[in-house]
């Protein structure tokens, strides 16, 4: 049984996934679901794990990953607030595809398979809304193996800088601050590179007034000259 107070309940109506929702169908929907809090560093589940319900981020950050071939970890994606995770198992009832922990403490909302179900087969528009996220992952996935396969280091580490600050940007008076506690370990994950090479080229970066490293967050000082050496420029 959910207990989710009023004010949450009105937060969580405007995100696009609820908002074709009757009140009804919306308060059935959230009695089935579950407040979860989950402190920093901790794993959330593990790829492999069984299925069965999807998470929506109300507080905190969450990284997506994914052990590759060769062992390393690779980070698929960040999560914030209004984003929802699991939602391939919640459509095919399959294991966990991937692994979530959470970046600092975190609070979601799980929602259960067999109850998310009913409601996308009695409302298209939320079931549209699905495929839509869904989509929108793989076209991020497969610009990411795009630029790990074709592009040198320089152009890559832009890019996700770039895909970060539009996720996850926030305005400052100099630039685009990525609001994510990044370690250069875990932007490389990110980016597919080895650790050293982000440390010397944000180093560059730096020495260039391109970026500036503000504690554990990146600030874009000069967008323009990022989105040139983006496209395989100096």
């Amino acid at each position: 049984m959910s207990d989710l107070n009023d004010s949450l309940k009105w937060e969580l109506k405007k995100n696009p996934l609820f908002q074709e929702l009757d009140d009804k169908t919306f308060e059935n929907l959230l009695r089935a679901a579950q407040p979860k809090v989950h402190n920093a560093r901790a794993a959330i589940f593990h790829e492999g794990d069984p299925g069965g319900s999807m998470l929506m981020v109300l507080s905190g950050q969450i990284k997506i990953t994914s052990i590759a071939a060769n062992g390393k970890e690779c980070v698929l994606a960040f999560m914030g607030p209004g984003d929802v995770i699991g939602e391939i198992t919640l459509l095919d009832g399959g294991a966990r595809t991937a692994t979530a922990q959470a970046i600092e403490a975190s609070r979601v909302l799980e929602l259960t398979r067999s109850a998310f179900i009913s409601v996308l087969e009695n409302n298209p528009p939320t079931a549209l809304k699905i495929i839509e996220i869904l989509c929108r992952r793989l076209r991020t996935t497969s610009q990411m193996v795009e630029d790990a396969t074709l592009l040198a280091a320089a152009p890559r580490l832009a890019r996700t800088l770039i895909r970060l600050a539009e996720s996850n940007g926030v305005e400052t008076d100099d630039g685009v601050m990525i609001d994510l506690a990044l370690s250069q370990s875990t932007l490389g994950a990110h980016a597919g590179l080895l650790r050293e090479s982000v440390n010397r080229q944000l180093r560059a970066w730096e020495g260039e007034k391109i970026i500036d490293r503000r504690n554990d967050r990146i600030v874009i000082l000069q967008d323009d000259v990022l989105h040139e050496v983006s496209e395989g420029g100096a």
